[in-house]
């Protein structure tokens, strides 16, 4: 058996032409009508007017399909001695809701003590992600 319930409160507008989006910080501005707090898959008619992309559905699934090749290997930093460098890492990487490769997890220091107990996890510079796959240690 359905139940049909009375007013929710909500409220119905018409909106006849778009007026941009409003980004200001949460308590800072008050939207107007037409005005969108953010703009996710819609886009904007010659009328002025917003229109739902379509594929959302398509485009969603194709995040889970997403694999990270990792390129050459590639010699970070070099030092002569001890090392007293400490490196900031992540436990993980993925891909996130935009498509992009961002880490993962809580931070944590890596320094030439507990180095063997990071190998596979990741490391930023310059913007780009890399995975560490241990020191080489050279006689001079």
């Amino acid at each position: 058996m359905a139940r049909i319930r009375g007013k929710s409160g909500d409220k119905v507008y018409k909106i006849s032409r778009f007026l941009g989006v409003n980004e200001a910080e949460e308590g800072q501005a008050t939207l107007k009508s037409g005005e969108a707090a953010f703009m996710k898959n819609f886009r904007i008619t010659e009328g002025g007017a917003l229109q739902k992309r379509g594929g959302t559905a398509v485009v969603a699934g194709l995040l889970s399909a997403y694999t990270v090749q990792e390129g050459q290997e590639e010699v970070l930093y070099a030092e002569l001695g001890p090392s007293a460098r400490s490196f900031v890492m992540y436990p993980t990487a993925e891909i996130d809701s935009g498509g992009r490769l961002v880490t993962k997890g809580e931070a944590f220091n890596m320094n030439n003590e507990n180095y063997s107990e990071h190998i596979g996890s990741y490391y930023i510079k310059n913007g780009e992600i890399y995975k560490f796959l241990g020191k080489e240690e050279e006689q001079i």
